[in-house]
């Protein structure tokens, strides 16, 4: 008995212990790795701004292969999530939801680990040596959980090299995308609704010039149009993209309208009614001479391919301002690419 006795003292003494020691021990753990990628802050920022692509370099893929993911909310930006269900050894759900985004700075993401409670991850990106640095941090708060705390000491070690190796996966994937800066002119993903425009189809050459005097011709047959037709202006012209290629440009140039013709087209007319596209475009916002909407148009095409988008139509331009009274370097034109 005496021997039982102190048995049961000296597990007493050690539970006390661990559990006094538990609480002393940090109830927070933080993890963080970090990557110098030779792309732009943007392109990165592009790929942990959402989920769409997170599986193509995540390293959990290969801790469990059997996961099955389900992606709810916006492709990008605040509410983006991605939700994992596991079946063996034991059924588990988790998912990841961006809570904070700050274009091509930080990125804030929200864990439910399912029975292993809650934590945070956070993407920050930094300029660096022409590329980027970016770091991936891990946050939690194991609160009174003391078998969490002691779990904490190895945290790093389980979860570093990780994270080590996902970085790894997305830096060899980011350095293969168009090393393309965007972040000096407003782009980003919106829907846009059908417009009624009375249009005319034109073609000119590639040269600035040529293409000016073709789209100034096309929009008088088109106001003369519009003015016979008793119908009402209703937004700035545009100029829908039919070809730009060795043939020259090919366009269609309109006027957003409302009302009915009273007389209408007529076969001879050059002037048409019809609709624009209507739903997901990328949108780019150009500053400056029409000359310059070639380098947009590049950054426009960079920001697709980064994002994985697929083109979806025509790309047209709205004429915002009326270059008649407003100095070249403060035109402003935007651009839409619609993409699925």
């Amino acid at each position: 008995m005496k021997v039982l006795k102190k048995i049961l003292i000296a597990l007493t003494i050690i539970i006390v212990l661990i559990i006094v020691i538990g609480f002393i021990l940090p109830k927070t753990r933080h993890v963080e790795r970090s990557v110098v990628i030779d792309a732009p802050p943007c392109v990165v920022f592009a790929r942990v701004n959402g989920f769409r692509s997170f599986n193509d370099w995540s390293p959990f893929v290969a801790v469990v292969p059997d996961a099955e993911y389900e992606l709810t909310g916006p492709d990008f930006g605040v509410g983006a999530k991605i939700t994992w269900t596991v079946s063996e050894p034991k059924p588990e759900v988790g998912s990841q939801t961006i809570i904070a985004s700050t274009p091509y700075e930080r990125v804030d993401v929200e864990l439910d680990l399912g029975p292993q409670g809650l934590a945070q991850s956070t993407y920050l990106l930094q300029p660096e040596d022409g590329g980027t640095r970016l770091t991936w941090a891990f946050d939690t708060d194991f609160g009174l959980d003391i078998f969490g705390r002691y779990f904490g000491l190895i945290l790093d070690r389980q979860l570093g090299p990780l994270y080590a190796q996902g970085l790894a996966n997305l830096k060899r994937i980011a350095e293969n995308l168009p090393k393309i800066d965007w972040s000096d002119i407003e782009i980003g993903i919106t829907d846009v609704p059908s417009r009624t425009i009375a249009y005319t189809t034109g073609s000119s050459g590639l040269e600035p010039g040529d293409i000016a005097a073709a789209l100034g011709a096309a929009y008088g047959r088109v106001a003369v149009y519009v003015t016979a037709n008793g119908l009402h202006l209703d937004g700035q012209p545009i100029a829908i993209s039919n070809y730009w290629d060795e043939r020259g440009y090919g366009f269609d140039a309109g006027i957003p309208v409302s009302g009915t013709p009273t007389r209408g087209a007529g076969p001879e007319s050059p002037v048409r009614m019809g609709e624009t596209y209507g739903g997901r475009v990328v949108r780019a916002v150009h500053v400056g001479p029409y000359t310059g909407l070639q380098d947009t148009y590049e950054k426009v095409y960079a920001f697709v391919e980064v994002h994985d988008l697929e083109p979806n139509g025509r790309n047209w331009e709205l004429f915002v301002s009326d270059p008649g009274n407003t100095p070249e370097d403060e035109l402003i034109t935007e651009v839409y690419f619609p993409v699925k």
